[in-house]
């Protein structure tokens, strides 16, 4: 029966930055940290790796560096009070007009 193991995202990442950086090649990497078959560590390049994330731009076409989670948490809260704010302008806009109806 094969077993197989698991690695945490935090080692994959950890290796796919040593092999990009050039400090462990892919065929060391699998004999020193016991990784069965060569398909792991490129699905996990390609998965993690900075190239990676070069080719998402290119296939979508944002130049953009991506965006921390912080802010985009401030965006998106930025983005809900501007909601809320225009939500409150419909709806008094919407009074006028039936005040203005009425008369």
């Amino acid at each position: 029966m094969r077993t197989y193991n698991r690695y945490s995202d935090k080692f994959k990442r950890s290796l796919v930055q040593k092999v990009e950086d050039g400090k462990i090649g892919k065929k060391e990497a699998e004999l020193k940290y016991g990784i069965k078959g060569h398909a792991s560590i490129n699905g996990w390049i390609q998965k993690y790796g900075y190239l990676s994330q070069r080719t998402m731009k290119a296939k979508t076409g944002n130049t953009e560096p991506v965006k921390s989670l912080q802010e985009l948490e401030a965006e998106n809260h930025r983005l809900r009070k501007d909601l809320d704010m225009e939500q409150l302008r419909n709806r008094a806009l919407n009074v006028m007009i039936d005040i203005a109806e009425k008369q």
